[in-house]
């Protein structure tokens, strides 16, 4: 429930504390902005889902999708230099319910995460995969992403930053694939709502069919205390 005195929804989508909207409706740094479009993460400006208190998760739109087109006739376009996804230290990306995920023929994806070891010192993290399909007949034509025209990736746990690429690999990347896929897509998606359509790998516009982006399940913490330390917090102790 929210704080009393406070609203319990923005929209269709409920918040509950810590979460809320206005002054002394939340707990830093869980300021949800509510306006007409829908609820948003104040932190990270990323749309909100759903909030899920017993697992601890809230469901967002990843908006960064990657894309990078090559035509035959010459033209060439992209989604340039993508800022990626950065969370507040209170949010991580959920490495059990999200893949990278890449979409096109003789495509290499790469995600390169941002996560703290041990020492709290910031290291970067990278995994990739690799897509390759010749036509449409070699496309998978199952709701599956087993790298024939699309593949996913796992990455580790603790990422608090993620951005994606996508790139053609040029020992390999024929006309003749050219012409069926000119374009290579890559993101990371929750991976239960993802279900590949054989059309995507040939898809020229699948950025423009998402523009509002891809659900993603991330994970969040009120606090990284011991329960003894926290429960002598008083008012501020979350739970």
């Amino acid at each position: 429930m929210a704080r009393p005195g406070c609203p319990d929804k923005c929209g269709n989508v409920s918040i509950p504390y810590p979460f809320g909207t206005g002054n002394g409706c939340f707990q830093e740094p869980f300021n949800v902005t509510c306006n007409v479009s829908g609820a948003y993460l104040a932190s990270t400006k990323v749309r909100i889902l759903d909030i899920n208190l017993t697992l601890g998760e809230i469901r967002v739109q990843n908006p960064y999708i990657a894309w990078q087109c090559n035509h035959t006739n010459g033209t060439n376009s992209t989604s340039g230099d993508l800022e990626g996804l950065r969370l507040d230290p209170f949010h991580k990306l959920s490495y059990t319910k999200n893949k990278l995920t890449s979409l096109g023929c003789a495509t290499l994806a790469i995600v390169v995460g941002g996560t703290k070891g041990k020492n709290q010192l910031e290291y970067p993290t990278v995994n990739s995969c690799f897509s390759y399909c010749t036509d449409a007949s070699n496309v998978d034509n199952s709701s599956g992403c087993a790298g024939m025209g699309c593949c996913q990736s796992s990455f580790p746990g603790n990422v608090s930053s993620v951005n994606t690429t996508s790139e053609p690999v040029p020992d390999i990347y024929d006309s003749t694939i050219q012409s069926f896929s000119p374009c290579s897509y890559s993101f990371v998606v929750e991976e239960e709502w993802f279900k590949f359509d054989p059309s995507y790998a040939s898809s020229t516009d699948f950025a423009t069919k998402y523009a509002d982006g891809v659900p993603l399940v991330l994970d969040w913490i009120a606090g990284n205390g011991s329960c003894s330390e926290t429960s002598k917090m008083g008012s501020q102790y979350a739970c």
